[in-house]
């Protein structure tokens, strides 16, 4: 999820738990950075370090002994990713109320009602859900730390980084739990490292559809994966193209990320179109960046950060971003008779082959669906509102071959019959060779008229 435009608000918000962050201390020369942290003391307390204060969330530096964990971290991020630090990265720790409180005000509800039209006109949100409060309670569940590429600075929770401090100190420490911290915040260091020599900050600004914002999430949070998968089997003295280089281990790698903490309980429960494109930036991201890796090492991974995945279909099917298969762009004519009956266009988007595959979830398993989906070309989805109707879907999409057509069709059929009653009877899918038109919640005569317009005889 990014953290900016007109894209997938959902994963863009759950992303943010990831991109945020805050500074408080003076960065050091590089050069200067092993001197400088063997020269502090254990527990002296950091210059204008802050506990907690009534009414009023913890926020403070790190103290020496935290200052120095990072800094292992930071060296070991370098040591795995291949690229080296230009400056260190400032570190704020704070509370998780705190970090709570701050990412909440990064919801934007303008882009949270975008998402809320066009999942709940599908099917895939329902209608009373409170997204706000979904986003914050996976927020609550998941974050450890997170880099914010517009602040340049690393968040890291307070539990946690105390954790850190007093390891050797106290008896129970879960070790289990210190470890996978560790984890999670190398990964936050590699987001670093991508904005300090990837343009990591630039990439999360540019506005994009859904589908591609989904697969440059992928890249991003793929190759910060696969560089903590890379640190994991340091310890194991296991070099990490001997993963790369098998497919088969590479996916039990990325089973390992599907059922690591990032899944936890309330994310379970999520709906899929919020559970799925999340879990895929890790797990497909991971797959993918793996592949590369597999060819080029981190230099073609670089080298993608440059010219990032146009599209799922080739995040998901990483032969056909080697190629390159670049996705087939479809515009959407106006339908003058929807105009003309009341509706108004409020929001048009490309969804992609990933998000296709939950639509078509919403009827069988998800791995039919996403069989189903792997023929996906383009696709190109407006949604209308009145003032007197539910809202209408008009959604077309262009397939590689007729028969990938047909599958789609038959699995977008078979969601229409397995949905409302009521949705149904104003639904219809068509085919015309390799493309398909879904058309949802709209009176027959206004049907005709869209099928005439964007699927006319001959094409």
């Amino acid at each position: 999820m990014s953290c900016t435009g007109q894209r997938n608000a959902l994963y863009v918000r759950l992303c943010a738990t990831l991109w945020l962050v805050a500074c408080a201390s003076q960065p050091a020369k590089p050069d200067d950075l092993d001197d400088a942290l063997s020269g502090l003391p254990d527990d002296r307390p950091p210059s204008g370090a802050r506990g907690d204060q009534p009414g009023r969330a913890s926020r403070r530096t790190p103290t020496p002994r935290e200052t120095r964990v990072i800094g292992e971290l930071m060296r070991a991020a370098e040591r795995v990713r291949h690229l080296r630090f230009a400056r260190p990265v400032p570190v704020l720790v704070e509370n998780r109320e705190r970090i709570t409180q701050y990412v909440s005000t990064q919801i934007e509800e303008e882009e949270l009602e975008r998402a809320r039209v066009v999942y709940t006109a599908l099917g895939l949100l329902p209608r009373d859900l409170d997204v706000r409060a979904l986003l914050l309670r996976l927020m609550g569940e998941q974050v450890v730390g997170y880099y914010d590429a517009d602040a340049k600075h690393l968040v890291v929770r307070d539990d946690v980084m105390r954790g850190f401090a007093e390891r050797g100190k106290r008896k129970n420490a879960d070790e289990n739990a210190l470890a996978e911290a560790r984890i999670v915040l190398l990964h936050e260091l590699v987001h670093a490292l991508q904005d300090q020599h990837l343009q990591l900050s630039q990439h999360i600004h540019i506005e994009r559809d859904t589908d591609a914002a989904n697969a440059l999430h992928a890249l991003v949070e793929g190759d910060a994966t696969l560089a903590m998968i890379g640190y994991a089997l340091e310890r194991e003295e296991v070099p990490l193209h001997r993963l790369t280089g098998n497919p088969a281990q590479v996916r039990s790698f990325s089973d390992v990320v599907r059922h690591s903490p990032l899944a936890g309980s309330e994310l379970e429960q999520a709906p899929a179109i919020v559970r799925v494109p999340l879990l895929s930036s890790y797990v497909d991201g991971l797959a993918f960046c793996a592949s590369l890796h597999g060819r080029g090492g981190f230099d073609a991974i670089d080298r993608a950060h440059s010219a990032p995945p146009a599209s799922t279909e080739q995040v998901l099917h990483p032969e056909r971003f080697a190629l390159p298969d670049e996705p087939t762009k479809l515009d959407l004519p106006d339908v003058p008779a929807l105009g003309d009956a009341g509706y108004e266009v409020v929001r048009e988007d490309t969804l992609g082959e990933l998000e296709m595959s939950v639509y078509f979830g919403q009827a069988g398993p998800l791995e039919d669906a996403k069989r189903a989906a792997a023929g996906w070309d383009g696709d190109r989805i407006r949604v209308y509102r009145h003032a007197e109707a539910a809202s209408a879907v008009v959604w077309l999409s262009v397939w590689d071959s007729e028969p990938d057509a047909q599958q789609a069709q038959v699995a977008a059929e078979f969601v229409l019959r397995s949905g409302d009653s009521g949705v149904r009877a104003r639904s219809a899918v068509y085919r015309q060779g390799s493309r398909v038109l879904v058309l949802r919640d709209l009176p027959t005569a206004l049907r005709d008229a869209a099928r005439e317009r964007l699927l006319p005889p001959g094409r």
